[in-house]
């Protein structure tokens, strides 16, 4: 089947104190979402894939994953087939980027913001407090033990219903498994970046990709949690 590795490998769906400005004047919003998707305000994160996979992976976060972009560049072999994925996936406020960094074409579609603040309305003020464990052990997940990655002391959680495994720090993926029939693929993250300063040109496509017209888009994106842009 079909096989998105930002679906695999990110966490199951996956704050600037001051707006970061662009050279045309755009800014980041800087007021905090109110559901934030992670423990940090922004990161940046470098992956290597292994097992049955090879590859790279890089995912950038601002203002709590009010903004996201990831980039996947890896090849997989599954029941002896190989497949090539080379994309680019951004969330930025109210839009969503699906960009095939092979062909250089991508789409825009609206990005329904508000979906987060519903799906977290019966959640507790402790659960909101770190939303990725909330949702994995909402959607029955397991919290079996302790990882440590690049020096962060993980909680592991394990999908088996899903075959994943997942190393997260303070709602950030740091190693993940997964088991597709019988080869394993991993993720393990590399390079973890708290401190620096995001800019509107990171969550936006390149200037030579070719982007349809926005279109109308029913449910969430697969691979992506929704973010709240209020």
């Amino acid at each position: 089947m079909p096989i998105r590795s930002s679906l695999l490998f990110s966490t199951v769906f996956a704050l600037l104190l001051v707006a970061c400005s662009s050279e045309s004047g755009e800014t980041l919003k800087s007021t905090p979402p109110a559901v934030k998707l992670f423990n940090v305000e922004q990161a940046r994160i470098d992956y290597t894939y292994g097992g049955a996979a090879s590859g790279k992976k890089t995912h950038i976060i601002a203002n709590y994953g009010m903004y996201q972009k990831m980039v996947d560049e890896m090849s997989f072999t599954i029941d002896g087939r190989t497949q090539e994925v080379h994309r680019m996936d951004i969330i930025s406020g109210n839009t969503l980027y699906d960009i095939d960094m092979r062909t250089q074409e991508g789409t825009r579609t609206p990005y329904d913001t508000m979906r987060i603040i519903e799906m977290t309305r019966d959640f507790s003020d402790e659960e909101l407090k770190d939303f990725q464990a909330s949702y994995l052990l909402r959607s029955q997940g397991e919290k079996v033990g302790k990882d440590t990655v690049l020096g962060k002391i993980c909680d592991v959680y394990s999908m088996p219903m899903m075959g994943m495994r997942m190393s997260v720090w303070k709602g950030l993926t740091l190693r993940s498994q997964i088991l597709m029939g019988d080869e394993e693929l991993t993720m393990t993250a590399t390079k973890l970046e708290t401190d620096f300063r995001p800019t509107v040109e990171m969550f936006q496509p390149p200037k030579d990709i070719i982007i349809s017209e926005p279109s109308e888009i029913e449910g969430l994106p697969p691979g992506h949690p929704p973010v709240d842009g209020n």
